[in-house]
């Protein structure tokens, strides 16, 4: 069942590109319903900062069970039972955070301008950024099911694209946010980062011990 719901999934996304692709070129004429008022907007900026919230969480806690630093509090079997979770839920909220987008009315995104980075004729940098970041946590979230044939070395060098997923996705939404001056948004974003940085300098640490500490 998944496999037919993966390959329905799949072919709508291609028929859309082709069909987007088409109209630029001018070979067809499509006209997107979009309704009037500013909600797909809104519901835009609110699932992409909640996102946003969900990937970074998820890196938190990856990041938590390689450094040991949340064993006081939780078992490590519901750390990987919630960091296996968000990972899809995150890619959910983003598919959610693109597609909204073709309903609003002012930018008038198609599916070439939200599949294709830096194509956007709004900013296109900083969407192209969040673009490429959508990428890069799809890349992430499919290693999962592949660690078997890819091997735990291959697989853990694809999961580090997950602090490059969160960080471009961290540009993205300060580039291309029209929230980014508020002060609530910026603490959105900068504690997470914080968090985030602050447990890398503690697992680079720990590495350096360990390294120092190993039989030469």
């Amino acid at each position: 069942m998944r496999d037919v719901v993966r390959g329905v999934v799949i072919g709508l996304v291609v028929l859309a590109l082709l069909g987007a692709i088409a109209s630029r070129a001018g070979w067809i004429e499509t006209s997107l319903p979009r309704p009037e008022g500013t909600g797909p907007w809104l519901l835009s900026r609110a699932t992409g900062i909640t996102a946003f919230l969900a990937l970074s969480l998820d890196v938190i806690l990856g990041l938590v069970m390689s450094t040991r630093a949340g064993d006081r509090w939780f078992t490590r079997a519901t750390t990987i039972d919630l960091h296996g979770w968000l990972s899809p839920v995150a890619l959910v909220l983003i598919l959610v955070h693109a597609v909204v987008l073709l309903a609003d009315r002012y930018i008038a995104f198609d599916v070439v301008d939200l599949v294709v980075p830096f194509a956007s004729p709004f900013r296109a940098t900083a969407v192209g950024l969040g673009v490429i970041a959508a990428y890069l946590a799809l890349v992430v979230h499919a290693s999962f099911a592949l660690r078997k044939r890819i091997g735990t070395k291959t697989w853990r060098r694809l999961h580090v694209l997950s602090f490059a997923a969160f960080i471009t996705a961290a540009v993205h939404a300060i580039a291309a946010g029209t929230d980014a001056a508020r002060p609530w948004f910026v603490a959105v974003y900068a504690t997470p980062l914080v968090i985030v940085i602050a447990l890398v300098v503690r697992r680079a640490h720990g590495l350096r011990v360990s390294h120092a500490l190993r039989p030469r």
